[in-house]
């Protein structure tokens, strides 16, 4: 019996954590850090356009489920627009901006260079 009761207690313990849910996070992540990698560390996996496409889908998923958008996300991709289409990137500074005012600097910055371009 004392040679049993380590063992039942360690399947126990073992079988209640595999059950445990995953914590909800402040932010919809979705895509965003993988992204992120890819774009800087194999950029032949991740061109502009593709990743506008994943990051606004992650976007429309977040809106959808009422989450919040992380922070940096509307800025990086005013960046993958502003080579393409100044318009758009200048909404996704001013998103970034209006949800994250911290970033206002950097934002009017960034909206300062396009409007130069």
């Amino acid at each position: 019996m004392k040679k049993i009761l380590p063992w039942v207690s360690l399947g126990l313990a073992i079988g209640l954590t595999g059950c445990a849910s995953q914590p909800n996070t402040l932010y919809h992540w979705g895509n965003y850090p993988q992204q992120v990698y890819l774009g800087f560390n194999q950029p032949e996996k991740a061109s502009p356009a593709k990743q506008i496409s994943v990051l606004e889908a992650d976007v429309e998923k977040a809106r959808a489920k009422n989450q919040a958008i992380p922070p940096g996300l509307y800025a990086h991709l005013g960046l993958l627009y502003s080579n393409s289409d100044t318009q758009k990137a200048a909404q996704y500074f001013e998103l970034e901006k209006q949800s994250y005012p911290e970033a206002s600097v950097l934002m009017n910055r960034l909206l300062a260079q396009l409007k130069a371009n």
